[in-house]
């Protein structure tokens, strides 16, 4: 699959929020990784840019994320794939591709309007 950015709106965070991420191993992700922390740099429904210090091995066949963040006030769980990666800084940044969740592409976008709304970003 290509990964066509510009299919999605993107909105950028002023300040990065906090997520958490688990590595899905497996056709039936019968293995999970501990939790690891990681910022959302941005979102749009379809995925998201990640920075975290952890390298994590992409070329792994089978290698799925489960992302944990909260945009507004409910807690939002994707699974997807990384797509990219890129060295910077201390650590690397991180093409995220969501699976196809209509029901979580929506909750994502109504909960990007009450974030701006409520001036957090």
């Amino acid at each position: 699959m290509l990964y066509k950015r510009t299919e999605y709106f993107r909105h950028s965070f002023g300040n990065p929020i906090e997520a958490e991420f688990r590595i899905l191993l497996g056709e039936q992700h019968a293995a999970a990784s501990r939790p690891g922390n990681c910022k959302m740099l941005d979102i749009s429904s379809g995925g998201a840019k990640l920075y975290t210090e952890y390298d994590i091995p992409i070329e792994v066949h089978g290698l799925n994320l489960r992302l944990r963040f909260t945009l507004y006030e409910q807690p939002i769980e994707q699974e997807g794939k990384i797509v990219w990666k890129k060295p910077y800084k201390n650590g690397y940044l991180y093409g995220f591709d969501f699976l196809e969740q209509p029901l979580i592409a929506r909750l994502i976008v109504d909960d990007l309007k009450l974030r701006v709304k409520s001036g957090r970003d």
